[in-house]
């Protein structure tokens, strides 16, 4: 795997730009204009994104929108972007593809672990407090799209979420 880029994504900075990439791609995904973020810290950007997020999946509900389609935008924005990571970083293994994963996870405020080949855990989730179950089931195409992207194929089914009670988000990828 390449480690100098594995490193700055660790970085203050690395997390700003995944955040910056993120809000500019979501933003084109549900069609509107990237919200301003200049000048905000990153705990202040994460906020941003995840109000963001919320107030746009939620518009997308109560306008009747097509949310099939959403989500194949939201897919496809994140598959790309998780396919980009890929070669960049060039994973050797599925193990490589986890660190990657958790680690653009962590810079997002997504604490998460694998509990056995292709299960994740997220015991922790940033996200938890601004999203509805119904809107954590829109912006999950993000996720699908960021493993897909990531490990080449698969595909993401959450078992367990947050947002719907349960203590910990469990995901199983095949």
């Amino acid at each position: 795997m390449n480690r100098l880029i594995y490193r700055v994504l660790s970085s203050r900075l690395g997390a700003n730009l995944e955040l910056r990439i993120l809000m500019r791609q979501t933003a084109k995904a549900f069609g509107v204009d990237v919200p301003n973020a200049a000048g905000r810290s990153t705990p202040e950007r994460l906020k941003a994104y995840a109000q963001f997020t919320a107030k746009e999946a939620v518009r997308a509900i109560q306008h009747g929108d097509d949310l099939e389609t959403l989500h194949q935008k939201l897919y496809q924005m994140a598959y790309a972007l998780g396919s980009r990571l890929r070669r960049w970083l060039n994973p050797k293994d599925e193990k490589d593809c986890f660190s990657v994963i958790t680690l653009l996870y962590r810079n997002i405020g997504i604490q998460m672990e694998e509990e056995a080949p292709g299960t994740a855990c997220v015991c922790k989730c940033y996200f938890s407090d601004f999203y509805a179950p119904e809107i954590c089931s829109v912006i999950s195409a993000i996720d699908q799209g960021i493993f897909a992207g990531i490990y080449q194929s698969g595909k993401l089914t959450f078992r367990e979420r947050i947002t719907e009670g349960c203590d910990v988000c469990r995901a199983d990828f095949r």
